[in-house]
């Protein structure tokens, strides 16, 4: 039988035990984990104002605090065409991915930008990529060989230009020198008339100020963050034809899968509540935007029917389609390449559709 002394010391030693395992459990739960967050866009534009304000402080929140960030904006850290193998090699944790960047590494991304009519309601349009995320696997695939996970998807204002001579409409854009990020929208301006240009997004200004180029088509939100309309003053906005492509915030995956599950979690969680919150900033940056151009002394125009049917002409963008079909087969070795056209297109009606029922 045991004596009262070893009942005393087998109680003390346990307490000991118990007493460690609630220290260490404390410890871990209240390590602070410090990420990495590089974006390639200056804060004072609407997206980044939002992620700055409010997603970066919901992750904080929802991870009670487990979290913090370390944030570079502006390219301090990574421009926007290293964002997608700079995080993936870790220079950064978490990063903005603009895939307009990576014609080549993320090829499905680009579809987005070969339906250029949308919804105009950040619900319908957030819609629309997650379906497209949950019903064509690829998308996500793409992220994943480049060691990226899927955390946020965000979008900018709708297509918006700004030129540095007096412009009605899209016809005026005919003989000018105008600039655009992606393959496509390079086409779609050589098919209209106007001398399509490649300027790097950083430079645009410049090019602006000197006659490089005599116009810039972008998002309207970049435009105004960038402060092209300085430069060019003579806006055109087009709110019926979507940006496109989204703005992808991801998680080096490695980093991803070493953090604890709660704080996965609490991450999720903070991106979902975010991405619910952006509806309300999206609808509301329009109008603030332009009361800010006209204050500065711009004109601001809204495109007619005209422009839109001439930046958004059908058969131009089915044969882009058509290309983007075959060059997916043949270079990327996608063999399903027209099932996820046509399956995209049945995705953007349904949600085209979904906003006109409202």
């Amino acid at each position: 039988m045991l004596s009262s002394k070893n009942y005393s010391n087998i109680f003390i030693f346990v307490l000991i035990f118990m007493l460690v395992l609630t220290f260490t459990g404390m410890t871990v739960s209240s390590q602070t984990i410090t990420l990495k967050y590089s974006d390639s866009d200056p804060p004072g534009g609407m997206r980044t104002d939002f992620l700055k304000e409010v997603w970066l402080p919901e992750i904080v929140k929802q991870t009670n605090g487990q979290v913090k960030f370390q944030d570079f904006w502006g390219s301090a850290l990574m421009g926007p065409a290293e964002a997608l193998k700079g995080c993936m090699d870790g220079v950064a944790d978490m990063t903005m991915i603009f895939s307009d960047f990576y014609p080549k590494q993320l090829p499905a991304m680009q579809l987005f930008r070969l339906f250029p009519k949308s919804p105009e309601k950040w619900e319908n349009i957030g819609w629309i990529y997650h379906q497209a995320f949950e019903q064509l696997p690829l998308f996500k695939e793409e992220l994943e060989r480049w060691g990226q996970k899927l955390l946020m998807v965000t979008v900018g204002l709708p297509s918006a230009m700004a030129a540095t001579y007096p412009i009605d409409g899209v016809e005026d854009m005919v003989g000018h020198k105008w600039r655009a990020s992606s393959r496509w929208h390079l086409a779609i301006l050589e098919h209209i008339g106007a001398i399509a240009v490649s300027v790097p997004w950083n430079d645009v200004y410049m090019a602006l100020s000197t006659g490089t180029i005599n116009g810039v088509l972008t998002n309207y939100d970049g435009l105004h963050m960038m402060k092209f309309y300085e430069a060019g003053k003579n806006i055109l906005v087009g709110p019926q034809l979507w940006w496109a492509t989204p703005f992808l915030h991801t998680i080096n995956i490695n980093k991803w899968n070493s953090l604890p599950a709660d704080v996965q979690e609490g991450i999720m969680e903070a991106s979902r509540i975010a991405e619910e919150k952006f509806g309300a900033v999206f609808a509301v940056a329009m109008e603030s935007t332009i009361q800010a151009q006209k204050d500065y002394g711009c004109t601001v125009k809204m495109m007619d029917e005209d422009d839109v049917a001439m930046l958004a002409d059908e058969e131009s963008f089915r044969h882009y389609r058509n290309v983007w079909i075959q060059e997916a087969k043949d270079e990327f070795g996608i063999e399903d390449a027209a099932y996820i056209v046509n399956r995209l297109k049945l995705i953007m009606e349904e949600g085209i559709a979904r906003e006109a029922a409202e």
